[in-house]
């Protein structure tokens, strides 16, 4: 009997292992299918979203701005060449500014010939005297040079020709000569200060100590004369002035009064003015004046 019992538990256990495999077999193909569709892996090309990362590097070509400097530098340097005073004075001998022209630069004028040097010094003439019979020679030398004050010394020496009262036309200090036959040489020296009290409103001080060498009738001597010259920048080419002097003081000779207008552009100058002399008990004499300038 135990024969027949081990066969049948043999095959009960054979059949057994036989329909586990096979349950095996068909259970283990159903989640290795989807498995297979490993096409997931497929979506995989998001990395071409990654593109947009090369805009980036275009940051830095922003500092190309450097080009605005240019522009400050061009505007301001107009306006100001239209804030500076007046180079030349009107009035002869007694008046003067502390301006001085730029190295080599020339101004040439009815009234004066200017040539700048080195940038602190100038040496002129006044052209219309030498028709008049009255060589001339003069020099400026600037001393103080600030923000707003400009100080300069000057010299010039006067021959007047024996004759030169009787042209049509003489110079102001002159014209109460007689020189007929006599030679006569002065020689004004001093200095002037020019300060900017606004930037509209410019002051123009001149001390000048005149020396007269003569071997006629005049006395050698020497003469003592203040010039002082308010200029208003009226408008951006025009100013007006005001003019004042005494001249001799405790040997009083004349006083000053007088009023110009100056227009300036660019290398063009006409300047106008009308003067008032007065002598103490031998009255009074007017002057107008009129000169012409190319800064060149």
């Amino acid at each position: 009997m135990t024969k027949p019992l081990c066969r049948a538990s043999l095959s009960f256990v054979l059949s057994s292992l036989l329909l586990a495999s096979t349950v095996a077999r068909a259970e283990s193909p159903i989640p290795q299918e989807p498995e297979t569709p490993a096409t997931q892996p497929a979506a995989e090309p998001v990395p071409p979203t990654e593109v947009p990362v090369p805009a980036v590097p275009e940051a830095p070509a922003a500092p190309v701005v450097p080009p605005t400097p240019a522009a400050p530098s061009s505007t301001p340097a107009a306006p100001t060449e239209e804030q500076l005073p007046v180079l030349t004075a009107l009035y002869p001998l007694w008046e003067n500014t502390a301006r001085v022209l730029q190295h080599r630069s020339l101004y040439l004028g009815t009234s004066n010939a200017e040539f700048g040097l080195f940038g602190v010094a100038q040496l002129g003439t006044r052209p219309l005297s030498f028709i008049f019979r009255t060589p001339n020679i003069h020099a400026k030398l600037r001393l103080l040079s600030r923000e707003r004050l400009e100080v300069a010394a000057h010299a010039e020496v006067v021959v007047f020709l024996p004759g030169s009262s009787e042209a049509f036309t003489s110079s102001n200090y002159i014209s109460r000569l007689d020189t007929r036959d006599i030679l006569l040489t002065v020689v004004p020296v001093g200095a002037t200060a020019s300060f900017q009290i606004m930037p509209w409103l410019y002051l123009h001080g001149t001390t000048t100590v005149m020396g007269m060498f003569d071997d006629g009738p005049y006395l050698n001597r020497l003469v003592l004369g203040i010039n002082l010259v308010a200029e208003f920048l009226a408008l951006q080419h025009h100013s007006v002035r005001v003019h004042a002097s005494e001249v001799g003081f405790w040997d009083h000779d004349f006083n000053m009064l007088g009023a110009s207008y100056c227009y300036r552009r660019s290398w063009f100058e006409f300047q106008v003015g009308y003067y008032y002399r007065f002598f103490g008990n031998d009255g009074r004499q007017t002057s107008p004046l009129i000169a012409l300038g190319a800064y060149l």
